[in-house]
């Protein structure tokens, strides 16, 4: 496997001192649902789950019908990282939007990255790579199992399963409710899916969790914010549970606009996650030859993110086939529209 010189993470003060987070401000150009047979449905958010009202007192007991299998029913069947592709050969605009994008990824991945600079833990991760036609493509190399690795991980894993069942009411055929968003970080333009646990009546999305009761840290709150801040999400929305799974009282809400300056999170950190996903991406995309190949990029606990060459084809055929067909289309479009004039 071929290798080339990595990323070098710098300071942190290098990343935090610009208000970075503030610049970001993506707009909704799309939104859809993937149904109980997994299949890519466009749609209008008024399709996503309600956001049920619900008040003390409260006995949720969310180790009820505990089984693992239920954690892996509520994803998508087909990959993550298609997401956005399907959008964009699938919705009336997709293949327009893409006109002035630089990089297509889900939030997932960027909430990662982001995490990086400011996660004390220095947890290990992967990523995979590719720019082909000047877009650079992001995703997981596999779909996330950390949570079978213990019985407890199992547990809490399925925990925030059970709580979201309690806190909405489903949207009808559909599995799991997903935007699409377009906005800039850094020099890049971007665009991403962003799933979205569930909307309020008054149009206020939501993104539900869970935590210990009263153990919300700064780096709990900095990677859920970072998570619903990339996609654009109104509210955090906090159930309270024990050590046993019960939750007892009335779910929490935080604004997602009074968190940074909070003491959970600090406005440099929220600036330094930002700066350096932009920083990163600015390398990334510089550093990526055009072919469509992957390139596995590694970070384990250091200062340096490692950068080496995969193996070939990362996009699947069914998307080049339909880039290319829509390429030839709006060219086709262009040499009508030039004849027209020309005519006149």
């Amino acid at each position: 496997m071929a290798t080339t010189p990595g990323y070098n993470i710098g300071a942190f003060h290098e990343y935090s001192k610009i208000l970075h987070y503030a610049t970001y401000q993506p707009s909704d150009v799309g939104s859809f649902t993937v149904n109980n047979e997994g299949d890519f449905d466009n749609c209008d958010k008024a399709n996503f789950p309600r956001l049920k009202d619900l008040k003390s007192p409260l006995k949720l007991n969310l180790n009820e019908g505990f089984d693992p299998k239920i954690i892996d029913s509520k994803m998508p069947r087909f990959p993550h990282a298609e997401k956005p592709l399907r959008w964009i050969r699938e919705s009336k605009d997709g293949y327009q939007t893409l006109a002035d994008v630089d990089v297509i990824t889900q939030k997932g991945v960027f909430k990662t990255i982001g995490h990086t600079i400011s996660n004390r833990y220095k947890n290990s991760w992967t990523i995979e790579a590719c720019k082909y036609k000047g877009k650079l493509y992001l995703r997981f190399p596999t779909e996330d199992k950390w949570y079978r690795e213990t019985e407890w991980g199992m547990r809490n894993c399925y925990w925030g399963v059970k709580f979201e069942e309690h806190a909405i009411e489903p949207a009808p055929h559909a599995k799991a409710s997903f935007k699409m968003l377009k906005g800039k970080i850094g020099n890049k333009k971007i665009l991403l899916s962003a799933e979205v646990d569930a909307i309020k009546t008054d149009g206020t999305l939501v993104e539900i969790k869970t935590c210990f009761e009263d153990k919300l840290t700064d780096q709990k709150m900095c990677f859920a914010w970072l998570q619903s801040y990339l996609g654009n999400i109104d509210v955090l929305y906090y159930g309270w549970k024990n050590k046993q799974g019960v939750v007892s009282r009335k779910p929490q809400e935080f604004k997602m606009e009074s968190i940074p300056g909070s003491k959970l999170l600090k406005e440099p950190v929220a600036n330094a996650m930002f700066g350096f996903i932009g920083d990163f991406i600015d390398w990334l995309y510089n550093a990526l030859p055009d072919r469509d190949e992957i390139w596995s990029l590694e970070y384990t606990g250091g200062r340096q993110i490692s950068f080496k060459f995969h193996s070939e084809k990362f996009l699947p055929n069914w998307y080049l086939q339909f880039i290319d067909s829509a390429s030839e289309d709006e060219l086709a479009k262009q040499v009508k529209a030039l004849d027209l004039k020309c005519a006149h």
